[in-house]
C-alpha cells in the first residue's frame, strides 16, 4: 500500500511539475514523503554494505529482487528522479552507484522487460548527467534485447 501511495504521489507530483502549477503545496508535501520512503531503503541498503534492490517497503520488511527482475531498475531510476526533484548532491553518487549495481542487465537476452531494467536506471542517469558510458549500456542492451 505505501509503495502504490509513494508511486501515485511521485507520478502527480511529475505530472502537476511539468504542467507548471504547484497547487497549494501538493508536489512539496508527494516530494518529501518520496524522500522520506527512499530515504529508509537507502539506509538500510547502504547499512548492508551491499547493493539490495527494493522492490517493496512495509511495515513487515522490505521486498528485494536480483538485477534480473523486471523491477530491478525501478529503484535507481526513482534515486535519479528523487536527485532531479530535491537537487539534493547527496542522491547523485548513490544515484550512480545503484544504477552501476545493475549494469549485468544489459546482457540479459530472455526477458522483454530489459528495458524496464536498463532504461529506468542508465536512461535517467544519461538524461540527467550525459554521461557517455550510460548511453553505451543501453545501447548493449538494446542489442541484447533485440535477440
Amino acid at each position: 500500500m505505501v509503495k502504490v501511495k509513494y508511486l501515485m504521489g511521485m507520478a502527480l507530483s511529475v505530472a502537476l511539475i511539468s504542467c507548471g502549477g504547484t497547487g497549494d503545496g501538493f508536489v512539496e508535501e508527494n516530494v518529501e514523503f518520496a524522500r522520506k520512503q527512499i530515504g529508509k531503503e537507502i539506509e538500510l541498503i547502504e547499512a548492508s554494505g551491499k547493493f539490495m534492490n527494493p522492490t517493496t517497503l512495509n511495515p513487515d520488511g522490505s521486498v528485494y529482487c536480483n538485477l534480473a527482475d523486471w523491477r530491478s531498475g525501478f529503484f535507481p531510476g526513482s534515486v535519479w528522479y528523487l536527485y532531479e526533484l530535491t537537487g539534493d548532491k547527496s542522491l547523485l553518487p548513490l544515484a550512480q552507484k545503484y544504477t552501476e549495481a545493475v549494469k549485468d542487465a544489459k546482457n540479459i537476452k530472455w526477458n522483454h522487460d530489459v528495458g524496464f531494467m536498463i532504461y529506468c536506471s542508465f536512461g535517467n542517469g544519461l538524461r540527467l548527467t550525459g554521461d557517455p558510458e550510460y548511453k553505451e549500456v543501453i545501447v548493449e542492451a538494446a542489442r541484447s534485447l533485440s535477440t
